[in-house]
Parts: C-alpha cells; sequence; structure tokens
C-alpha cells in the first residue's frame, strides 16, 4: 500500500472514530485528522480541527488535560504561522506556554523564542524583546545549552526597529560574544553589520567605518552583495557626518548602482539612498535635480502607502 493510500485510510478511520465518539476520543481524533490536513497543506481545514480539539478538552477540564491543551496550542500557532498570521500564532503559542509552565517542559525556551520571532513578525517589538528575554531565563532555569547569540541578536534587531539604537548595539555585542564562543562565523560578521548599521543612524563614522570594514571583508568573500551595497551606503552616511560631501555622494551611487546591476527590487533602499542623493545636489546648488529626485521618491511613496491600505483592508 502507498504512503499516500495509507494515510487516506486512517484519514477515513480517524472521521469515524470522530463520529463516533465523545468526550477526548473525540478530541484526538480530530487532532490526528489535524496533523493529516496540515501534511496535504490543507491549512485551514488543519487549523480548524485543531480549535475543535481543543475546545474540547478545555470543555473537559484544563486540568486534567494540560498535557493534550499544550500539544493542540502548539498546532494552532503552527497553522497560524503558515497563514502568515504572526500575531495570532504567537498568541496560540501563549496559550501553550501557559500549559507548558504547568506541565514543567524544560525545552520552555524554544518556545519563547518562537514566540518572540511571531511577535516581531507581527510589529510587536516589545512583546518579541520580552520574549527573548524570558527564554534565556529559562534557559538558566533549566540548565540548558545556552543559545545568547540568537537570543540578543532578536532583541537587537526588536530594539532597532523601536529606534534604540544604543540598546540595539548592546544587545548585539552579547550576541556577538555569544557567536565567537560558539565558532559561529557567518554570523558574528552578521552582527558587525547590525551594529553598523544602528551607527548609521547614529551618525558615528568613526564606528561605521570600525564595524562596517570588517563586516566588508567577510561580505566581499562570501559575495553578499546585499549587504555589500547597504555597507556601502552606510560608508556614504559616515563621509556625509564628516562633511566629506564628494566622498559621500561617490559611496552612494557606487552603492545604488550595485543593488540595480544585481536585480534586487529593494524600493525601501533606494527610496533612502535616493534622498540622501537629492540632499547632496541640494548642497551643491542642483535645486533642479534635487526636486526631480524628490518628486520620483513621493510618487513611489505614494503608490507603496496605497498598496499597503489595500492589503491591510
Amino acid at each position: 500500500m502507498s504512503e499516500e493510500k495509507a494515510l487516506d485510510e486512517l484519514e477515513k478511520e480517524l472521521w469515524q472514530r470522530a463520529a463516533n465518539n465523545e468526550g477526548s476520543i473525540r478530541a484526538d481524533a480530530y487532532v490526528g485528522l489535524s496533523r493529516i490536513a496540515f501534511e496535504k497543506s490543507k491549512i485551514k481545514e488543519s487549523l480548524a480541527l485543531c480549535e475543535t480539539a481543543r475546545e474540547i478538552f478545555e470543555s473537559l477540564g484544563k486540568s486534567e488535560y494540560q498535557s493534550e491543551i499544550f500539544e493542540v496550542s502548539v498546532g494552532i500557532s503552527k497553522n497560524y504561522g503558515e497563514l502568515r498570521l504572526a500575531g495570532k500564532a504567537a498568541e496560540a503559542l501563549g496559550e501553550a506556554i501557559e500549559a507548558a509552565e504547568i506541565i514543567g517542559i524544560e525545552e520552555i525556551d524554544d518556545l519563547y523564542r518562537d514566540q518572540g520571532r511571531y511577535f516581531f513578525d507581527a510589529g510587536e517589538y516589545e512583546n518579541s524583546i520580552a520574549c527573548h528575554k524570558r527564554a534565556i531565563e529559562s534557559t538558566e532555569q533549566y540548565f540548558r545549552d545556552e543559545s545568547l547569540g540568537i537570543d540578543y541578536f532578536n532583541i537587537g534587531m526588536g530594539l532597532y526597529e523601536l529606534g534604540r539604537y544604543e540598546e540595539s548595539i548592546d544587545a548585539y555585542l552579547k550576541s556577538r560574544q555569544g557567536y565567537v564562543a560558539d565558532k559561529e562565523i557567518a554570523n558574528v560578521a552578521d552582527c558587525d553589520y547590525r551594529i553598523c548599521g544602528n551607527y548609521a543612524k547614529l551618525e558615528n563614522a568613526v564606528q561605521i567605518e570600525y564595524y562596517g570594514r570588517r563586516a566588508l571583508d567577510f561580505f566581499t568573500m562570501m559575495n553578499d552583495y546585499r549587504k555589500i551595497w547597504n555597507l556601502k551606503y552606510y560608508f556614504g552616511i559616515a563621509a556625509k557626518s564628516l562633511g566629506e560631501l564628494e566622498k559621500a555622494g561617490e559611496l552612494f551611487e557606487e552603492a545604488r548602482n550595485l543593488a540595480q546591476a544585481m536585480g534586487w527590487q529593494e524600493w525601501e533602499f533606494f527610496i533612502r539612498v535616493d534622498k540622501e542623493i537629492a540632499y547632496l545636489c541640494e548642497v551643491n546648488g542642483m535645486s533642479d535635480q534635487a526636486s526631480e529626485i524628490l518628486r520620483r521618491i513621493a510618487s513611489v511613496e505614494e503608490i507603496v502607502n496605497v498598496a499597503v491600505v489595500h492589503e491591510a483592508a
């Protein structure tokens, strides 16, 4: 019997079990059916089955079915994740974590990390940071292998999005130490790259050059052009902050040309770099050229804003 046919037979059996039984037996059948639906990429069906199973377990008494509620809540979270509903995925994982704390699951730090990632994707950066801090605490509590590189890296990302650049730098430095200890060289370089990006926001030319050059050496070796052109942009910010406007213009143009040559359609990057080029044009008395660049940027931003509103609706 083929694997697909065996799965179909199991699905029929589980539907019969769900129809002919009540209580936990029916709920278990729905859990099995949800897994089959997930394997078949029927995500909405899998989600509905998981939610129905959880409702049954909760109606039977949370205290008696914590393990089952934990498992099914993790399943609900995964389904919401597949549907790109990060906020709901984080919420469902929160219910799983609540049950995990009661049961005493030692791997709860991994659950907090996953919840932190979902919160980040949902734009809930404060909650994401809190989750990764709880992950660090849980790792220490259960004497599990440290994941300081991952946790502080994600904390740094959240702090950056909140505009708390100094704190973000501190988090990335801690992440860097963790990755150095684990000999994860690519992640060490990524920390240098992110630290450089924070210093670009602060327009700290010395630190941009220090961390940026270390990152550039690695990513040039690896031909990671996306990071290379961003670093060129950061170097342009450093030159601009030092009053070296001609050098800044050359770096901005180099960053822009590299991104275009590689065929990447990163309109957010082009808007950032074009605003800097427009500023330099204005400073150099090229007002007409600056106005044309800013007009083009405004047109693109208007299209983007309309697209975002339409998607949200």
